[in-house]
């Protein structure tokens, strides 16, 4: 048989020659093989149903709705933004891994927002909201890392640029002024220090409240007359928006912004009256109402995921010293309801089996059994249902488990 052979310029081959090329190589290798069709009775379909993610994703108060419909031109404007957040959110998922800095893509992705920062800084975007976003996400990151020295360098620089542009006060997306409230507040309480801002808009909030029909009524249960008065009415307030949340759920009274401003406010009149080192030091009849309001206010604060941020032993301590000082034995329910605030605050790896053995010992002396009665207890105190409901039944099943 004679064989004919083909030679073709590959180097200036148009697009048909190509498919012609591609068709000869492919006749070649399967050349003598036998297909053999596949089996219908295993080409059936099989339907899996989608399962729902368990952790729920937002709530109505801890998420901001997105005021900018994501077209190509607000994709343009908003990509500096998307690459640092994605970057921070991988650095935090390695160090929530227990990962932490060690991995390579997680100082990869640090890198990327230092220097998308270190680009805004040098340019006229360099006392905007977004750089001063970007710079809350950096503190956040560099405290969950225990990074506690990097986080202070950010925050040195953030009030620099907060004051450039004039005060908090002229902030004027009230959004941006409460988030950078609230990261001075977690970096002041973790430090034990003094914060560098103040914001107390709750008389506005007040106001609004009122001519919706609602209002913060103060609880009279709470007055306590050895109290200092700023700290008692940081409390009563504290009371007053439990109260309200708890018998208003469903009508939504304040929304988002309203909500953190509350808790901005009693926060900031906490760490006006004294700081948590100031506590610890004292030791008097405030410091542990002042520890324990501190507590509550970080767990309302932070949804219940304080554990991962929290210096490591630091709950322990403070909730340590407190049950242990100046209390009267008439104030035994105050330091149950301390001790389950303390409980789902810390990780299981940071002392919680001592936070279950000492609740043990403190349901046995109060004569609480059921979760009612536990309900019934913490009650008197400032308890928010909607969150620390769940967390702290876990906790109780510990306790109960235990016994048995």
């Amino acid at each position: 048989m004679e064989k004919n052979f083909f030679f073709v310029d590959g180097l200036n081959a148009d697009k048909t020659s190509k498919k012609l090329m591609r068709r000869h190589v492919m006749k070649g290798k399967n050349a003598g093989k036998t297909f053999h069709r596949p089996s219908r009775t295993n080409q059936v379909v099989q339907y899996r149903p989608m399962e729902r993610i368990p952790r729920p994703l937002a709530t109505q108060f801890f998420s901001f709705p997105f005021p900018v419909p994501v077209t190509k031109v607000a994709g343009k404007a908003i990509d500096d933004s998307y690459d640092c957040s994605l970057a921070l959110i991988q650095a935090s998922n390695e160090i929530y891994l227990g990962i932490g800095y060690n991995c390579t893509n997680s100082l990869s992705c640090i890198s990327q927002t230092l220097d998308q920062l270190k680009a805004r800084l040098n340019s006229k975007e360099a006392l905007s909201d977004q750089t001063i976003s970007i710079i809350l996400a950096l503190v956040n990151q560099e405290q969950a890392a225990e990074h506690y020295e990097a986080a202070e360098t950010h925050m040195v620089g953030l009030k620099k640029i907060v004051d450039l542009r004039g005060g908090l006060e002229n902030i004027e997306d009230a959004v941006v002024a409460v988030k950078i409230c609230r990261t001075d507040i977690l970096f002041a309480m973790q430090q034990g220090g003094h914060p560098l801002f103040h914001r107390d808009h709750i008389c506005h909030i007040k106001r609004n409240l009122a001519y919706k029909g609602f209002n913060l009524q103060q609880d009279s249960a709470a007055d306590s007359n050895q109290l200092d008065p700023a700290l008692q009415e940081a409390l009563s307030d504290a009371m007053g928006l439990c109260r309200l949340l708890n018998k208003h759920q469903d009508e939504k009274p304040l929304d988002l912004l309203e909500f953190q401003e509350v808790l901005v406010s009693i926060c900031y009149r906490l760490l006006q009256f004294r700081t948590i080192a100031e506590s610890r030091l004292k030791q008097d009849a405030h410091s542990p109402y002042h520890i324990g309001l501190s507590l509550f206010m970080m767990s309302v604060y932070f949804n219940n995921t304080q554990d991962r941020i929290a210096r490591r032993g630091l709950v322990k301590d403070l909730v340590k010293e407190a049950i242990e000082s100046k209390l009267n034995e008439d104030e035994d329910e105050f330091r149950f309801w301390l001790l389950i605030l303390g409980g789902i605050s810390v990780p299981a790896r940071d002392g919680r089996e001592w936070f279950v053995e000492k609740l043990r010992e403190q349901a046995s002396l109060l004569g609480i059994v059921t979760w009612e009665q536990v309900k019934e207890c913490l009650a008197k105190f400032p308890w928010m249902d909607a969150i620390h409901d769940e967390p702290s039944r876990k906790l109780w099943d510990q306790v109960r488990s235990v016994d048995v």
